[in-house]
């Protein structure tokens, strides 16, 4: 257990073949740990600002097949601006980094997307789970207090709180990486979610900027 706590200090190739190689023997399963090791080495060459969170996101994708992997699809390989002048582009905020348009669109700014400190529901929230704990952080804590020397104390609840703050701060940096990408014109947009469950609000950066526009603007936003 020591020694996996130590792969998180090495490239992410290196940390997947590190860990296959101690959980599979068969070829097959290998060889996948290999291609993902490699397609997620070239991620983190694309998004050097990536980090073992959002990388272990793109991972829990692929396992449940909810879209095509960057690397594992010829249709999912990025794209160059130049070559989509005049064009409507599609795009996430991760591979937008760098890039600049005069009109951008940025969808579902909700609470669910873009929580803020209180108890917003948000992706990856297991609600489920007792009091929302969020489990990988409480584990790792309480790996990290049995193994310290230093006679570190664990309180539940805590690891979960810092994980959400962390959360919250990725995704707030995420949503200005998509405001910044806008040269003339910025529309910004949110969603309330699917029928028939708790309805979604506009997440708490929105509101804040909503707020800034009117007041800056004597109360005419746009």
């Amino acid at each position: 257990m020591r020694r996996w706590q130590g792969t998180v200090l090495l490239p992410i190739d290196q940390l997947i073949i590190s860990l296959a190689q101690d959980i599979f023997s068969e070829p097959d399963k290998l060889a996948t740990a290999h291609k993902l090791a490699a397609v997620l080495r070239q991620s983190s060459k694309m998004h050097p600002d990536w980090q073992l969170d959002v990388l272990s996101d793109e991972l829990g994708k692929v396992a449940k097949d909810r879209r095509r992997f960057l690397g594992f699809s010829e249709d999912d390989t990025g794209f160059e601006v130049e070559h989509y002048k005049g064009k409507v582009v599609v795009s996430t905020i991760h591979k937008a980094k760098g890039l600049e348009w005069d009109r951008v669109h940025i969808l579902s700014v909700n609470n669910f997307n873009f929580p803020s400190l209180d108890q917003d529901p948000y992706h990856s929230d297991k609600w489920f789970v007792r009091e929302r704990l969020d489990l990988p952080a409480e584990s790792l804590a309480q790996l990290d207090a049995v193994a310290s020397t230093e006679h570190r104390t664990y309180e539940e609840g805590e690891p979960t709180t810092r994980a959400r703050l962390d959360y919250v701060r990725e995704r707030l940096r995420l949503l200005y990486v998509g405001v910044t990408r806008a040269k003339k014109e910025l529309m910004i947009s949110w969603n309330t979610g699917k029928p028939g469950k708790n309805p979604l609000e506009p997440g708490m950066p929105l509101r804040i900027l909503h707020y800034f526009w009117e007041t800056q603007h004597n109360g005419h936003s746009r």
